[in-house]
């Protein structure tokens, strides 16, 4: 086991490169990928039969909530668990092989819907549309209870054995995946009905002047893809 990331001498102040991870940023992804999962199925239902556009639309909507997150969930299986399984005591074993398992059962939910969205998005029948609702069904539940318990379980260890500049890479390992275009949806999703305590830490993650732009066209652009999801006009 190491010694905790946050142990230091006393009255000493830790080194840049000591300072522990703040993973209070996670709770705010987590709320984002809750609030879209949950929302999803009453977006294609709205749709109707033979609304090729509309379709196109929402099943778009679901492959970028399906990418980001298994981009999130990749980030943790390379960068977050190995390091854990090096650090962490090893009674926190059973944790981390539970969430590498849950992170596998979601891929395979995943895999089903955006299969299910791209049949629908070809052909938008009620059918289709049916069978992607039930992936939706199959998968939230499983989403929901691994997020529950990735904060009760594993979000302490993380402040405790990462590093600030560790759990930043896990972070930029999202950003990377992103188109520069979709940025400004991407944070307009995050900022989305969030908390103001949540809001100042995701502030801090971020240069300034790039948080004072996307504090304000994230929020604009997803109000826009909001109204788009609503109706093909």
């Amino acid at each position: 086991m190491t010694e905790p990331v946050s142990a230091s001498a006393p009255g000493a102040a830790p080194a840049a490169d000591r300072a522990p991870a703040d993973s209070r940023d996670m709770y705010a992804v987590h709320a984002m990928l809750r609030r879209e999962l949950a929302e999803l199925p009453a977006h294609v239902v709205t749709v109707r039969e033979g609304d090729s556009r509309h379709a196109e639309i929402v099943a778009e909507h679901i492959d970028f909530v399906a990418r980001i997150l298994h981009v999130h969930h990749e980030g943790e299986d390379i960068l977050v668990w190995p390091k854990l399984a090096e650090r962490a005591p090893a009674d926190s074993a059973p944790v981390l092989a539970a969430m590498q398992a849950e992170h596998a059962g979601i891929d395979r939910g995943l895999a089903a819907l955006t299969g299910a969205a791209a049949s629908w998005r070809a052909h938008p029948d009620v059918a289709r549309r049916a069978a992607v609702v039930d992936a939706l069904s199959e998968l939230t539940p499983v989403v929901d209870s691994h997020l529950a318990a990735e904060e009760a379980d594993a979000l302490v260890l993380i402040d405790a054995y990462l590093s600030a500049p560790e759990w930043g890479e896990v972070g930029m390992h999202g950003i990377a995946h992103l188109q520069p275009e979709e940025f400004p949806l991407f944070f307009g999703m995050l900022l989305y009905g969030l908390e103001p305590d949540l809001y100042k830490v995701l502030e801090a993650t971020l240069p300034p002047d790039l948080f004072a732009e996307l504090s304000v066209s994230g929020p604009q652009e997803y109000a826009r893809h909001r109204q788009r999801l609503a109706t093909a006009a």
